[in-house]
């Protein structure tokens, strides 16, 4: 005799599978332009905080408006944000507003990484100026009380930022100098790439030489062990080398039959 038996299946993966959730939207910017046509009384409104992030490009809707809080059209003018540091006195962007339905009033502005790669992480002040078809300029107005700046807050730490590579041209000699890298951030994968340039055919070998030091300054040659050599015959053209590890230092050190190594780019 067979007994049978009902079994539920059971879906795991709901109770023991994280989720993240993440939102993808376009921030939206009101501007208010002066229109003759339009009564002057003013509709109550807000415009927050325009946030962006170093490390990533992003794109700002701007919605122009009339003092009666409706689309009015950018149709043949052209409209200018200029972002500032008040605290320096200095203009440090000037971006053109590309339309999107100047019928509508409806344009962007487009913060690329390279933008924001040199401005520190705080708060700055915008302005939007519209020039017509007849050269005249004017406000788009921020507030409700004609105020003409808002506020941009660049924020870090979100995304990586682009590193630059530190140039090693032997001036001190055939040694290079110590490079001090940040282990902590990279944990146990880092990466690390050296573009190497050559001004004549050069035959010899190049050393890396890593260190696992504490110390962020004045290394020996002690601290110093050699992680790979890689060994050149009559070279001219550029040569990659890539490697991984932790390590708090890296220098390089060439050494000449004929030729010139002259120059070494390092990225960690």
């Amino acid at each position: 005799m067979f007994l049978l038996r009902n079994y539920s299946c059971v879906n795991l993966n709901k109770y023991v599978m994280n989720v993240i959730n993440t939102y993808l939207y376009t921030q939206n910017l009101v501007a208010v332009t002066t229109d003759e046509r339009v009564g002057n009384t003013l509709t109550m409104y807000f415009t927050p905080n325009v946030k962006i992030y170093r490390g990533v490009d992003q794109t700002v809707r701007i919605q122009f408006k009339n003092r009666d809080n409706k689309a009015t059209s950018i149709l043949g003018k052209t409209a200018v944000l200029t972002l500032t540091d008040k605290d320096q006195g200095t203009t440090l962007l000037r971006k053109t507003i590309e339309n999107v339905d100047a019928a509508k009033g409806a344009g962007r502005v487009r913060f690329l990484e390279s933008d924001l790669l040199n401005l520190d992480a705080k708060y700055y002040t915008y302005a939007i100026k519209i020039t017509d078809g007849e050269g005249i300029e004017n406000p788009a107005y921020a507030d409700d009380n004609y105020g003409a700046n808002g506020t941009l807050e660049l924020n870090e730490g979100v995304f990586p930022l682009f590193s630059a590579s530190v140039t090693e041209n032997f001036d001190g000699g055939d040694t290079g100098d110590a490079i001090y890298n940040d282990p902590y951030i990279n944990r146990n994968d880092a990466a690390h790439t050296a573009q190497v340039y050559f001004s004549s055919a050069f035959t010899g070998s190049l050393d890396i030489q890593v260190s696992l030091s504490p110390q962020t300054q004045a290394l020996n040659n002690d601290d110093f062990t050699v992680l790979k050599t890689i060994t050149y015959t009559a070279q001219e053209d550029s040569d990659v080398v890539h490697w991984n590890g932790v390590y708090s230092a890296v220098r390089f050190v060439r050494s000449t039959t004929s030729g010139t190594l002259s120059q070494v780019l390092y990225r960690p």
